[in-house]
């Protein structure tokens, strides 16, 4: 007697036009922030990104230098959404983080954007020396 046993997995979405894989359970949309205009090491400051989502705080990015790339996943449904970002530096005298006054925060700093559950949407904001922020969107191949 031979007794074959199967289970069932739900199978990783695709899009048909070619998007990246999204595995059950795996984020759709990723956040990216970086400065690429510091090239002082004493003006490279600690920090990190509250990332809020059609105006809900939903978590913040990954910490590190100004100039390296902080990041933060989510997975959200298909539908238009609002990202929106505070930063936060490390105050060295207090060893704290402390929100950067409103002045100094990334202009803009929301984008509009369309997710969908099968596809991931990497969003990427890069900062100028005069707090600029550009914004830039990939929505996978």
């Amino acid at each position: 007697m031979i007794v074959l046993l199967t289970a069932c997995k739900t199978p990783p979405g695709i899009d048909g036009q070619g998007g990246d894989i999204i595995q059950p359970g795996a984020y759709n949309v990723k956040f990216i922030a970086l400065d690429r205009s510091i090239t002082d090491p004493a003006m490279d400051r600690r920090t990190y990104y509250k990332v809020f989502i059609d105006k809900v705080e939903s978590g913040r990015t990954t910490t590190g230098l100004e100039s390296q790339e902080k990041s933060f996943e989510t997975t959200l449904s298909s539908n238009r959404h609002l990202l929106m970002v505070e930063k936060w530096i490390l105050d060295e005298k207090k060893g704290q983080y402390i929100k950067l006054n409103n002045i100094e925060q990334p202009k803009p700093n929301y984008i509009y954007f369309s997710a969908s559950a099968n596809r991931i949407i990497t969003i990427v904001m890069e900062t100028d020396s005069e707090g600029k922020a550009r914004f830039i969107v990939d929505f996978g191949n």
